[in-house]
């Protein structure tokens, strides 16, 4: 490599520099979706402020007895802000696999000012009345910007 076309100490100053701001980070979110329902929210807000969400893991801990599918999760203002349109079904309990966030507030989305500003509560959706209160854990992994 020629040392004329690519400086590699600003180059690697400005790679240090800008990564900084972020940090690799989790948050755990439980759920109950309560029967005759379709949502379910935590009861109090705990999803930081500027954390973008890159994948989650779903795990259902307390089954329904209809069979419904998880489909979105997001904030309490954007109900499929982290995943939009996932068909997890939850009339069994286990772990159902690791997904990535394609929702407007998450990193793999292109939309500008996906950094979530405030801290809110998340908030999921299923397909259905679920027959019985369900109980789902997410497992985020995203990161957190303090710029």
């Amino acid at each position: 490599m020629r040392s004329d076309v690519l400086n590699q100490n600003s180059l690697s100053y400005a790679v240090d520099k800008d990564m900084t701001a972020y940090k690799l980070a989790t948050y755990e979110a439980t759920i109950t979706v309560d029967n005759g329902a379709t949502t379910g929210k935590e009861s109090a807000i705990a999803m930081p402020s500027h954390f973008v969400p890159i994948a989650v893991g779903v795990t259902v801990v307390t089954a329904s007895t209809n069979s419904v599918n998880f489909q979105d999760v997001g904030s309490d203002a954007d109900t499929d802000g982290y995943v939009d349109g996932a068909s997890i079904a939850v009339n069994s309990t286990g772990f159902k696999g690791v997904i990535p966030c394609n929702g407007v507030l998450a990193v793999g989305n292109p939309t500008a000012g996906a950094v979530i500003g405030t801290a809110d509560e998340v908030e999921c959706v299923i397909s259905g009345d679920p027959g019985s209160d369900t109980v789902l854990r997410f497992n985020f992994v995203g990161l957190t910007c303090t710029l």
